[in-house]
């Protein structure tokens, strides 16, 4: 909702001539009827025999508007921004939980141990791939409730809960899911999975991993980041555009 409330605000802001065009008449009272945003954007800050230029007309006017538009998408924004790492947490919870295999750190780029803040081994990982269950048991033994689940989809719960069972390396498993959602949330069409899988072990051993995981998992992290800043830059727009407008209409 955010984008959308920040992009009517750009298509506002370029259109100034249009709250200008026609002068508007002095303000010479400070009377409401009922609160309404217009008329307490024509009232506030007047004394009573204060009038009021129409680029400060305009400015208030698009200053309200601004700050009721935008301070309820923002709100729902700024809520929103630690569901970004929630992956991440339920990550970083089972690290040094459960078997490993040891041995060295899956090398495919500084994103993921700067994400996860930890080092993913690539055997575990490994061990992971070769034991992932098909689409089809994981649906069946599914418990959970969730319309997509019904409908075929693996869950990230139902995927960990079998991988606990098959006594594989905890963080292992959320970062193949990870690797496998590519980003795109917690539930992954059973086609998608299969073929994911079918990809990861060709060519993988014992001890190693094709680098169609390190791709994958670097584009899982890509997602996840540019949709935390994409977010991030729209609250500050936001906020720069309820400031800008403020500073036009009551300061100037």
């Amino acid at each position: 909702m955010i984008f959308f409330v920040t992009l009517l605000q750009l298509l506002l802001l370029s259109s100034t001539d249009a709250f200008v065009s026609q002068p508007s008449k002095p303000k010479t009272s400070f009377v409401l009827n009922a609160f309404n945003p217009s008329d307490f954007a024509h009232h506030s800050f007047l004394l009573s025999d204060e009038a009021l230029s129409p680029a400060v007309e305009a400015a208030r006017q698009k200053f309200w508007f601004y700050f009721f538009a935008g301070s309820g998408a923002g709100g729902i924004g700024a809520a929103n921004l630690p569901n970004f790492f929630r992956d991440r947490n339920e990550a970083l919870a089972v690290v040094e939980i459960g078997p490993t295999k040891g041995g060295d750190e899956l090398q495919c780029g500084s994103l993921p141990k700067v994400y996860y803040s930890t080092e993913i081994l690539e055997a575990d990982l490994a061990d992971a791939v070769q034991k992932a269950p098909t689409a089809d048991f994981i649906s069946s033994r599914s418990e959970n409730t969730n319309y997509l689940a019904s409908k075929g989809y693996i869950l990230k719960d139902d995927f960990v809960k079998e991988m606990t069972a098959k006594k594989c390396n905890p963080l292992a498993s959320f970062v193949l899911f990870d690797a496998i959602s590519s980003g795109k949330g917690l539930a992954v069409s059973p086609i998608v999975y299969e073929e994911k899988l079918v990809a990861y072990r060709e060519g993988s051993s014992a001890n190693q991993v094709v680098s169609s995981f390190g791709k994958d998992l670097n584009g899982f992290l890509a997602v996840k980041i540019g949709g935390f800043l994409g977010l991030v830059f729209c609250l500050i727009v936001d906020v720069a555009f309820v400031a800008n407008a403020g500073i036009a209409g009551f300061l100037s």
